[in-house]
Formats: structure tokens, sequence, C-alpha cells
């Protein structure tokens, strides 16, 4: 999350999300490094496939810093390997949902305090206090929030994967665009358009392998 997030302060949002397009291809990767899951080769064709799309569909102006990228190729990694990590206690070691929460929420905690220890509390002051309190309970909702979002994550992971989880953000995406192209009029390049295509196209072939392999 912290370095996800940081990577914006760098790099634009398109170059952002050509760089999360790799995320699905390290999820298979470290899938089979670790020996949780053995995708088929017609599933990585299909993820490879996704991941073109959503770098044509982000095709516009490219912001390159080398700490930007850094930051944010390191962010990709720690996700894929939370993902698939928590897909391992939920499915292979047989965890609930929230057993594999209560590993996994203590650390991320963590490492999310010792990051703002040393980069957001030295900048706090009276006022920044005073707006914590005006506003304490977005905090709270927004923690909520998080927490219910953890726990969807999780279910999804139990019940299909952590490629799936993260296929299926990329193809909600994908599925969003071309319906506001198609019923709001919005207006897109014709190579993002077809990058929007062709990842939902892959998705759904990815879910046609699958279900073939199962």
């Amino acid at each position: 999350i912290v370095l996800g997030m940081t990577s914006y302060l760098y790099l634009t949002v398109s170059f952002v999300q050509m760089l999360k397009a790799s995320t699905p291809v390290m999820i298979v990767i470290f899938l089979r490094l670790f020996q949780i899951e053995f995708p088929t080769h017609e599933i990585l064709l299909s993820v490879m496939l996704i991941s073109t799309g959503v770098v044509m569909s982000s095709y516009g102006e490219i912001n390159f810093s080398i700490i930007g990228v850094s930051v944010m190729l390191c962010g990709q990694v720690a996700e894929a390997l939370r993902l698939v990590f928590t897909q391992k206690l939920l499915k292979n070691l047989k965890f609930s949902v929230l057993e594999s929460l209560c590993f996994i929420t203590p650390a991320a905690s963590m490492w999310v305090f010792l990051v703002a220890l040393v980069v957001e509390f030295p900048k706090m002051d009276i006022a920044t206090l005073k707006l914590v309190r005006e506003n304490f309970h977005w905090f709270i909702i927004g923690g909520f929030l998080a927490i219910g979002v953890n726990i969807i994550n999780s279910v999804v992971i139990k019940f299909t994967s952590s490629l799936m989880m993260k296929l299926l953000a990329t193809a909600r995406n994908a599925s969003l665009v071309i319906f506001n192209v198609i019923f709001m009029a919005e207006a897109v390049m014709a190579v993002q358009f077809c990058g929007y295509t062709i990842s939902l196209g892959g998705f759904l072939l990815y879910n046609y392998f699958r279900q073939k392999k199962n």
C-alpha cells in the first residue's frame, strides 16, 4: 500500500497502470515458484493477453522517473507475494478467512506504522492533530471499509485464486470503460478501446481455460 501510493508522487496515472499490468504475471511466476499452483500454458497466455491490453489502454503521457518506477515495481512484487501467500494460507493450509486476517493484518499495520513514523510523524503539528480530530468519524468509516475490502478479497481468493482476484479488477475496469463508450458516448482513443477489448477478451479466455483445466 505504502509503495503503491508513493509511486503516484513520481509517475503519471497512465504509467502506473502500465506497470500494474505486470502484477498478474508476477502472481503466475510466484505461484509456480512456491509450488502453490501450476497454471497451464493456456492460462499464462491469457494473462499475458490481459496485461498487454492494460498497457495499450494506458497509452498516453509517460513521465519516467527511476525512483517512481523502482518504488512501483517493489510495490507490485510485495502485492503479488501478499496475494500468493494469502492463497497458501486459505487454500493449501485450510485457514478460515478470519484466521488468515489475524496473521496478515498485524504485519501490514506494523509496516504502515513504521513508514508513517519516519515520513509522516515529523511533519505533524497541532493543526494536523486538529484536522484529524475534526474528521475522526471519516477515519473510522475508512478503517471499517478497509476491513470489509480485505475480507471480501480473502473470500474471493479462498473460493477462486489470487490470480482470479487480481484479474477480476482488470476485467471490471475494462467492462466499465467499454460500457461507457458504447452507451454513454464517452470519448477514448482507438488504441485505448482496443486495449480494453483485448483485456476483456483475455479475461474470458482465462475463465474458459480455467474451467477446462478443472
